[in-house]
């Protein structure tokens, strides 16, 4: 059987050129499920859908995700379509099932208020104080990911019109309002390099700062909001949408902001809280 399960990898790394990452994840689940069958006295070539859906409540019953439970089942039916388009088996016994369905958890999201109380937060007047200040308010004003704030230059901030220029994957100028504004504003001033191709956010050694860096600058200032509850960046830019979505914006232009490739409304709207959704129905709908 190790010599079926190594072709099988083989054939992944060689012929379907997977990330090394995604085939050792194919391999850890098919060398449990063969695990599996051996404590159970069933042969590769005996089983079938029944044997699949027990091994998949096994699973569930391991307290595994739906999400982990998926992502074996979909490379059991991998392992098993290779054994049939090499005739180790005579049809498939996977073929038919349909991974569980995932829940879809509503992302965590700040209030407005958590927001002011963090933004409100007294920081110090020095330049360290002043950058941290200046990277919260331009992640909340924003939406920008964190990789995209670290690759921002001093030339990409205008402070005269208000706007910030990313050129990430999909280029766009942002809006920043007042607050944001004056943060950049104090910050730059005391920053100890001006050059305009300089990176704007520097570390305490005046280098570039790092994706952990500003993880850490993040998380150092989590206890203003709520004690043991982490910050992230992801968490600023997902408020940021959907304060922007339930105080009016259109889906539209909050897509463009975040740098959307494709219109996926799907993850912006759950974002909004279903009594937001209600008071606008009541605001809008002619018989409503």
């Amino acid at each position: 059987m190790g010599s079926i399960v190594q072709a099988f990898i083989d054939f992944l790394k060689n012929e379907k050129k997977l990330s090394d990452n995604t085939v050792e994840s194919y391999k850890r689940d098919i060398t449990q499920f063969i695990g599996y069958l051996k404590e159970n006295n069933i042969e590769y070539y005996d089983v079938n859908k029944i044997t699949i859906i027990s091994y998949l409540n096994f699973l569930k019953h391991k307290n595994m995700s739906q999400s982990t439970i998926s992502r074996h089942l979909s490379s059991i039916k991998s392992f098993y379509q290779y054994l049939f388009m090499n005739k180790f088996i005579d049809k498939e016994p996977a073929y038919t099932l349909d991974a569980p369905k995932i829940e879809k958890k509503v992302p965590l999201t700040l209030s407005v208020e958590q927001v002011d109380k963090l933004l409100s937060h007294e920081f110090e007047n020095s330049e360290k104080g002043l950058r941290d200040k200046a990277i919260l308010e331009v992640l909340y004003a924003t939406g920008l990911k964190v990789s995209e704030l670290i690759s921002l230059h001093i030339k990409d901030v205008n402070l005269n019109y208000g706007y910030i220029y990313c050129k990430s994957s999909k280029e766009r100028f942002i809006p920043i309002g007042d607050s944001a504004l004056n943060a950049l504003q104090n910050y730059i001033s005391v920053r100890r390099k001006i050059d305009q191709d300089e990176f704007l956010f520097l570390n305490l050694r005046g280098e570039p700062l790092t994706r952990q860096g500003c993880w850490k600058i993040i998380k150092e200032y989590t206890n203003i909001v709520n004690p043991g509850f982490d910050i992230t960046p992801s968490i600023l830019r997902k408020s940021f949408a959907k304060h922007m979505l339930e105080n009016g914006a259109d889906i539209r232009s909050v897509q463009e902001i975040l740098g959307y490739k494709s219109f996926n409304q799907g993850d912006l709207i759950s974002l909004i809280s279903k009594s937001k959704i209600k008071e606008v129905y009541k605001r809008s709908h002619p018989r409503a």
